[in-house]
């Protein structure tokens, strides 16, 4: 049930935070761009704006039905004494004063204001609702689409002025970003590539940041990319750090937006740290050749330096993993496909198998992408055999941790080093689990399937004895057919 909240219980944000003030008052006054006093004794005066870091406007009919339903529960025929509380907005004013108005940009609280815009056109007409512009087209598709939606709706007689909200505004950009960030409220949580965004956007020249905004919405879902990128920059031996679980989205948030926002340096050039070979012939003379792209470990720089860090490898995770239902046979595609998404290992494994191909192919490039990617998924996948059924997430970054598959690619100097540290790895397949209907023998049997191993089924001991030299024989016969398609390369 929608109750009355008093303006008192947000004051103690205008005495903790220098700068920030806070108000409650009416949408309709919001709307209206009406003078509105706040708790300090100044005036909150301005048209609403939505500054370009925002992110797109992404309420669906789940999100707008239950406003609905909040609602017409509220002005029906009963309706309370109290004004409906549609909770706290936070607003960075620029420019402004008691006689004239500024910019209130919508740092937290553009999911609703938006969709409360639509109700208002659609009751009211647009004269007196807020002018609001869009910079993402999904933005756009979104609003027309939900207008639709409610044009067919029967919709509660909204009366704007008993509709009450908390102002939280602020005159300096970072505090408002420091709220954007923290701030928990009703609608679609932001995510953290959402805020990796807003954040990195406020350190791009103004004239240029409508570009990165637009490039950035481009990229579409990055939260796959964002969890491999934090899996390879967390589990490195020297600096040990547990990522969080997707299941745990508030921690996981958290750990993005600091590795990711916070903990990169300002006031530098964009900078991409890459491996130089400098190569010399009998004379001396040298030759210098380098990787393009960026490393996945290397300092991240506030600003540009971070946004093309994550298109750049955002563009590498499509190159190696958007492999379509049908890849070429024999390819580095088709064994991506059978070995980590078909045989239905573990999603954790599958994950972290990623994130080493990805590492890899960012720092070697992909000439011998098959050969190292199947001695990589015989590393990481064995933790199927060790084990007799359950693979859990915190059980991979053991693994991981135990066997440091990210540092022997990021300390490999070449693909000779690396293969040195994935041939020598040595485990113990358990036939645990082999003699029943499971998810070991389902992988074990799709592996065996797909690279054409001779198993001597169906003694469980005997299979676990037989796999690991099955293995490593396929993938030897599969490297050299491999290289000599390639003319021996």
């Amino acid at each position: 049930m929608n109750q009355a909240v008093n303006e008192r219980q947000f004051a103690h944000l205008s005495l903790a935070v220098e700068g920030i003030t806070v108000a409650s008052t009416s949408l309709e006054n919001v709307f209206s761009a009406r003078k509105i006093l706040s708790s300090d004794g100044s005036y909150i005066f301005g048209n609403l704006s939505l500054p370009e870091y925002q992110r797109p406007y992404r309420w669906s009919e789940e999100q707008l039905g239950r406003l609905l339903d909040d609602l017409r529960d509220f002005f029906g025929t009963d309706a309370p004494g109290h004004d409906f509380y549609l909770g706290s907005i936070i607003l960075h004013q620029q420019g402004g004063d008691g006689r004239e108005r500024g910019i209130l940009n919508i740092i937290d609280g553009q999911q609703r204001i938006t969709s409360l815009t639509l109700l208002y056109c659609l009751q009211k007409g647009d004269k007196g609702a807020p002018v609001l512009k869009f910079n993402s087209p999904e933005s756009y598709r979104r609003i027309q689409q939900n207008y639709r939606w409610l044009e067919q709706q029967k919709l509660p007689r909204i009366d704007f002025s008993r509709i009450n909200v908390t102002l939280v505004v602020t005159r300096r950009e970072d505090d408002a970003y420091r709220f954007f960030e923290t701030q928990n409220t009703s609608g679609v949580r932001l995510g953290g590539a959402d805020i990796i965004k807003a954040y990195h956007l406020r350190s791009v020249l103004e004239a240029t940041q409508n570009d990165f905004a637009r490039t950035w919405e481009r990229l579409g879902d990055l939260k796959s990319l964002v969890a491999t990128l934090m899996k390879s920059r967390h589990w490195q031996s020297l600096r040990w750090r547990n990522v969080a679980s997707d299941r745990d989205p508030l921690l996981e948030r958290k750990q993005i937006v600091t590795e990711l926002a916070e903990r990169t340096l300002s006031n530098t050039a964009d900078i991409a740290y890459r491996p130089l070979q400098v190569h010399r012939d009998a004379w001396g003379k040298e030759m210098h050749s380098v990787q393009p792209g960026y490393a996945m470990r290397q300092p991240l720089g506030s600003g540009v330096n971070t946004m093309r860090y994550v298109a750049y490898f955002h563009g590498l995770y499509q190159t190696l993993f958007d492999v379509g239902e049908a890849p070429p046979k024999g390819s580095f595609a088709y064994y991506y496909k059978r070995l980590s998404k078909d045989a239905c290992g573990s999603v954790f494994l599958s994950r972290a198998f990623e994130c080493a191909l990805l590492m890899y192919a960012s720092q070697f490039g992909t000439a011998r992408l098959l050969e190292i990617s199947l001695w990589m998924f015989r590393v990481t996948f064995s933790m199927r055999l060790i084990r007799e059924v359950s693979v859990r997430e915190d059980g991979v970054q053991a693994h991981i941790r135990d066997n440091p598959l990210m540092d022997w690619i990021a300390s490999s100097h070449s693909e000779d080093e690396l293969l040195e540290y994935l041939r020598s790895y040595k485990y113990t397949p358990t036939g645990a689990g082999l003699d029943k209907h499971s998810i070991k023998k389902r992988f074990v049997e799709s592996v065996s399937i797909t690279l054409h191993l001779n198993l001597p089924w169906p003694n469980p001991i005997r299979v676990a004895a037989a796999y690991d030299a099955e293995l490593c024989a396929a993938i030897k016969r599969i490297s050299l057919a491999d290289i000599a398609r390639q003319g021996g390369k």
